[in-house]
């Protein structure tokens, strides 16, 4: 049984004699000891808390103060050896200077001792009574070829020796099938690049006009100037070719062949035109003015020399080479011609010497228009007992001397004869 809770009145006095007795001293006296001890401790660690910031700071301050006297002190000796080193950058480039300067100085009196006192002008190139040099000449962008064309037409500005490269183009034309070729050679023997030149200024009716294709030789003019000449057909391919006792000599060439090119140009009808240059031969060995040259063989170098100087000054980049062809001949152990492919030790023979003229012609400029090769043509030329005949034995021989001077225009081939 649990006891049963004590029971109170509701007076007073009743009241006070429940409650529990008053404290004694003693026990005062230890609550207050307490207290007071407690309050000295909380007193001791607010001091010490606040104390700490302090501190801190004055150790952050010492160390803050020694590190900037630290970077001072390394700044100081930075400061030091980079005014050591402009110092002697300073003095190396003061050296440096002195240095040029003296160079400057010697250069300036060598160059002083080694000009004249008086300055010497540049050589020029003789110039002409129209005013125009050769070394102002080349200013021609030559067109290539036409491909293909409809018709070809060309026009050679020559002499005999254009004749001679022309007279037996006909048979080629004709055994290859080919009517669309016409070929117009306006002639003057003996003519110059200087007189053709002339006569365009003058406008004289000196030349004959011929004209080739595959039924043959005709002539249509006895008496034709250049101008008219020039305007006559809408000429695809126009050829140039010098006198041949002045072909090894480059300064009778210009400025006469860039003046023709020029009057050409503002007479034509023709929209374009090619430009090419016919190589002529050398002389017989015989010829009573192969001493002029020296030996044929050194006559056929500088004609080659002066042709290949053409070809840089005019731009004129299409060469006929029959000269360098008939020299292949000449060399060609499997051909044989007591008059050196010649009918008076200048003029090519009838037969063989004027076929391998053709033959190089067509390869220079017809094959390459209209794709076709002389190796297609099957002509026989002359009589059976004419020692210079064309036939089935040596065609081959004279269409290579062509085709191996026209791959290399200024050399004898090693296969000449092949």
């Amino acid at each position: 049984m649990h006891p049963m809770p004590p029971t109170y009145s509701s007076t007073p006095s009743s009241i006070e004699a429940a409650l529990p007795s008053k404290p004694s001293n003693t026990m005062k006296k230890f609550i207050m000891t307490l207290v007071l001890i407690l309050s000295v401790s909380l007193t001791g660690w607010a001091q010490t808390v606040s104390t700490r910031p302090s501190q801190t700071a004055k150790k952050t301050q010492t160390k803050t103060t020694e590190k900037a006297k630290t970077t001072s002190a390394k700044t100081s000796t930075t400061a030091d050896a980079a005014k050591k080193t402009s110092s002697a950058t300073s003095k190396t480039s003061s050296a440096t200077s002195k240095t040029e300067s003296a160079a400057t100085a010697k250069a300036a009196a060598t160059e002083k001792a080694a000009t004249p006192a008086t300055s010497t002008p540049k050589p020029s190139t003789p110039a002409t009574s129209t005013g125009t040099t050769a070394a102002t000449a080349g200013y021609l962008c030559n067109l290539p070829l036409p491909y293909l064309p409809a018709k070809l037409d060309i026009l050679f500005i020559g002499n005999s020796f254009s004749i001679d490269t022309n007279a037996q183009l006909p048979s080629i034309l004709s055994s290859l099938g080919i009517n669309t070729v016409n070929v117009y050679v306006l002639y003057k023997g003996a003519c110059s690049m200087r007189e053709h030149y002339e006569y365009y200024l003058n406008d004289k009716p000196v030349y004959q006009l011929f004209h080739y294709n595959a039924t043959g030789e005709k002539k249509l003019s006895d008496a034709i100037n250049i101008r008219e000449a020039m305007r006559l057909h809408p000429y695809d391919v126009v050829v140039f070719q010098q006198y041949s006792l002045e072909s090894g000599d480059y300064k009778t060439y210009e400025p006469y062949l860039s003046l023709l090119i020029q009057g050409y140009k503002i007479t034509t009808i023709s929209p374009r035109t090619t430009f090419a240059f016919n190589q002529t031969w050398a002389y017989s060995s015989q010829h009573k003015q192969i001493s002029r040259y020296g030996s044929q063989q050194h006559m056929w170098e500088q004609i080659c020399h002066s042709v290949r100087k053409m070809r840089e000054v005019s731009g004129i980049d299409i060469v006929i080479p029959c000269g360098t062809a008939i020299q292949n001949a000449r060399t060609a152990s499997t051909l044989t011609s007591t008059t050196e492919f010649t009918r008076d030790t200048q003029h090519l023979d009838l037969y063989q010497g004027r076929y391998i003229a053709a033959c190089t012609f067509f390869e220079s400029i017809i094959g390459p228009c209209l794709q076709r090769s002389i190796r297609d043509d099957l002509s026989i030329l002359g009589a059976a007992t004419d020692e210079n005949q064309v036939n089935n034995k040596n065609r081959r021989i004279l269409q290579n001397c062509a085709r191996l001077a026209v791959a290399n225009n200024y050399s004898i081939s090693h296969f000449a004869g092949q």
